[in-house]
């Protein structure tokens, strides 16, 4: 694990600073239940849209799945990232073909996408700002986007 991330309860997440959150986002409002007020804290939304365990799109009925997600943080600055590649390529090295792994991202409020742009960096992966999500989670939205399992390397 990166020296720059810790593993937590839900709780201790909601206290933090920031809050990476990974599940199903018909699954988040009970995960999410009871935590203090998000105040301006920055979240980042690495949810896709599906049910398990048949492994079947959510009925989102026209919505983004950040939509819906960032309904249930109000307050939050929520930022969609670290959801079109498969875990393993997250969770590995960043580092392939003599160059960087892309990991594109997307938000709403610029101070904290280049927040979480410098995280990526700091994890070694390069980062691409995809606009607000409006843009950005439509294009990286697991069904239905374009650029899901894209994996994409930065050379130089």
């Amino acid at each position: 694990m990166s020296p720059h991330i810790q593993a937590g309860t839900i709780e201790q997440a909601g206290k933090g600073r920031g809050c990476p959150r990974r599940s199903p986002v018909v699954e988040a409002s009970q995960a999410l239940a009871g935590l203090p007020a998000w105040a301006g804290r920055i979240v980042i939304d690495a949810n896709n849209p599906i049910e398990g365990p048949l492994f079947k799109p959510a009925e989102l009925n026209g919505r983004l799945s950040t939509e819906i997600f960032a309904s249930l943080v109000p307050g939050a600055r929520v930022v969609k990232a670290f959801n079109h590649l498969q875990l393993h390529l997250i969770s590995g090295d960043p580092h392939a073909e003599g160059g960087s792994r892309v990991l594109f991202y997307s938000g709403d409020d610029a101070r904290s996408k280049a927040e979480v742009g410098s995280l990526i960096a700091k994890l070694g992966f390069a980062g691409i700002d995809l606009g607000p999500i409006s843009i950005g989670g439509r294009l990286v939205q697991f069904p239905g986007g374009p650029l899901p399992t894209l994996n994409l390397v930065k050379l130089g």
